[in-house]
């Protein structure tokens, strides 16, 4: 919390109750300032597989106070990859030194239970959420949102967080950036681990196997088919990344259904014990992967865009929950101890400084390298590598790194996003913000 016994309180607002929006809610009360959190939905029917955390994230974690334990988590201790008809390991790393090196957990979380924790913690903190509200229309210049019952609420800062589908993207980053569909999907279900284990087919895959990442790729159909654990290792959480199939090509919703026999389909050729997997699965859900370039700002007047209603990102290399909360530490840092003389509109501008270039480096290789992984080739090439070079000219990451690859984790895991937002909050009364070369926006990275 701010201590500074002068502090002006905010009136804040955040529109989206995820990871991102709560995380805005539980910094901004740390920071000291009155929080009301807008949510269309009722949260009565929270739904959704796992979700990885990075160390960079769990950092932002634990220093909130986030209990993990109640939270199930799950630890993230190596990651195989297997032939997709002869199940010989084709490549294989231990994660055990990873918390060692970079502070913080690599893991796992049901998102429901993470979900349900993060709210907790807002709530905690003494932030208000206003379930049934469906924002419809922001005021950049002076902080009002408009809802879809015609009622206006005007606040000193707003943050939208309500995710890639989010109305309010051209309002705030000045330009047209409509969602696009990728040409890929992803069939998604949770299996419990012991009914798994029961099958002799399956069992030695994950006998006697440290918990981790579990996966295949096959390059001739273009698919990518992993699994985890989440909820204390009961549970597996796979995904099957594969070319959309035309009869759901119209799917919206993170969990539109399918079946167990579609995904079956995508398996031929593949080793019994895929199929035999799949078909432990009580049900399957369908998403249609987007995606959207990304955004010249992140702010605009009084509101911020932040998490995937600014910069969402393919699930390559687990990055998208872990920059979410990065967004949201660095508000209760640059927002703290704050006085009548400061402006919010210049704070976010600051914000923008800070967060903009990690974000898009971040977004733009989570996405080439995410068709690279199915398909062998990066369909961005030059175009990928100009989009990047306008917001970092440091060392990159080779295209041709693995996912969860020592480069990958030397390249993001090492942020800290309360130190850097203390280096940023030292240039917040200058003209410029923030010169160049101040902030460390990524780790060691041998790239060229």
């Amino acid at each position: 919390m701010g201590s500074a016994e002068n502090q002006h309180i905010l009136q804040c607002a955040v529109v989206g109750a995820g990871i991102a929006g709560l995380g805005a809610a539980i910094a901004l009360r740390r920071a000291g300032h009155d929080v009301e959190v807008f949510e269309k939905s009722t949260l009565k029917r929270e739904i959704g597989a796992a979700i990885t955390l990075t160390p960079n994230g769990n950092l932002v974690l634990d220093r909130w106070g986030f209990d993990a334990k109640r939270a199930r988590q799950t630890m993230k201790e190596q990651y195989r990859i297997l032939d997709h008809q002869t199940l010989e390991v084709i490549e294989q790393d231990s994660f055990d030194s990873v918390g060692e090196e970079y502070g913080h957990p690599f893991d796992a979380y049901h998102r429901v239970d993470m979900h349900e924790e993060i709210r907790r913690l807002a709530e905690r903190a003494g932030a208000f959420l206003r379930l049934g509200s469906q924002a419809v229309d922001v005021n950049c210049e002076n902080g009002g949102i408009k809802f879809d019952d015609g009622s206006v609420v005007t606040k000193d800062l707003v943050v939208i967080a309500d995710g890639i589908k989010s109305r309010f993207v051209d309002a705030v980053s000045g330009e047209h950036v409509p969602t696009q569909k990728t040409g890929k999907s992803v069939y998604r279900t949770l299996i419990p681990f012991d009914r798994i284990m029961k099958d002799p087919l399956i069992a030695p895959i994950f006998d006697q196997q440290k918990s981790g990442f579990c996966s295949f790729i096959n390059r001739d159909s273009h698919m990518f088919f992993v699994t985890y654990p989440c909820r204390n290792d009961e549970v597996c959480n796979l995904a099957i990344f594969h070319d959309t199939k035309p009869h759901q090509a119209n799917n919206e919703h993170w969990n539109s259904p399918a079946t167990v026999e579609d995904a079956l389909e995508l398996l031929d050729g593949c080793h019994p014990a895929w199929p035999a997997l799949v078909r432990h699965a009580d049900s399957m859900n369908c998403y249609v992967v987007g995606r959207r370039d990304v955004i010249p700002r992140m702010t605009n007047g009084k509101v911020v865009l932040i998490g995937d209603a600014a910069h969402p990102m393919q699930p390559t290399h687990a990055q998208g929950g872990s920059m979410s909360l990065e967004d949201a530490a660095a508000f209760e840092v640059l927002f703290s101890s704050w006085s009548k003389e400061d402006s919010v509109e210049k704070r976010l501008a600051l914000f923008n400084q800070l967060r903009l270039p990690r974000n898009v480096v971040t977004q733009l290789c989570s996405n080439a390298m995410f068709y690279m992984i199915a398909s062998g080739d990066v369909d961005e090439g030059d175009a990928f590598m100009a989009a990047l070079r306008q917001y970092w000219d440091g060392p990159l990451l080779p295209l041709s790194s693995k996912s969860w690859s020592k480069p990958i984790r030397d390249f993001f895991y090492g942020y800290d996003a309360f130190a850097e937002a203390e280096k940023a909050l030292k240039y917040k009364d200058e003209p410029n913000g923030l010169p160049d070369g101040v902030i460390k926006h990524f780790g060691v990275s041998k790239g060229p």
